[in-house]
């Protein structure tokens, strides 16, 4: 919306120059000349600095500057390389974890008389041990990827 009412004034302002160049009073097409002529004078000015930043760009002055983001850059892919290495691992502990659970339910829904009391306790345990390791090092992974 803004960029329509800024084209539109921007063609406005152009159309009353011209009308004024072309059919104003002697002081109207003085007034759009001297505008036309800074406006040139801003165009040559902006043309002059990009080739004079271009004559930079080409002796070097921008290369330091390139190598220190292009290094960035790579140290980020590596960073997230191991990140998503750690994600990976993690999601596929989690997955053995998902399996053991449901592998103790069947257990204990299947055989509830044969089942060793015990050793079904332990099992439980271990489970939620490693259910509160995998919660602890997914909240570290989390921080990471922040």
């Amino acid at each position: 919306m803004i960029r329509l009412i800024i084209t539109t004034a921007f063609f406005l302002v152009i159309g009353l120059l011209g009308y004024n160049y072309i059919f104003g009073t002697a002081q109207e097409k003085e007034q759009a000349q001297e505008i036309f002529s800074k406006g040139a004078e801003v165009v040559g000015a902006g043309a002059g600095l990009l080739k004079s930043e271009y004559q930079k760009y080409e002796e070097g002055k921008y290369d330091e500057a390139l190598d220190n983001i292009s290094n960035m850059l790579n140290k980020l892919k590596e960073d997230n390389g191991e990140l998503f290495g750690e994600i990976n691992s993690w999601e596929e502990r989690k997955g053995d974890w998902d399996q053991k659970k449901i592998d103790l339910q069947e257990l204990l829904n299947a055989n509830l008389d044969s089942v060793n009391e015990e050793k079904l306790e332990r099992a439980f345990d271990e489970l939620e041990e490693e259910r509160e390791m995998l919660e602890n090092e997914g909240k570290q992974l989390k921080e990471k990827a922040e």
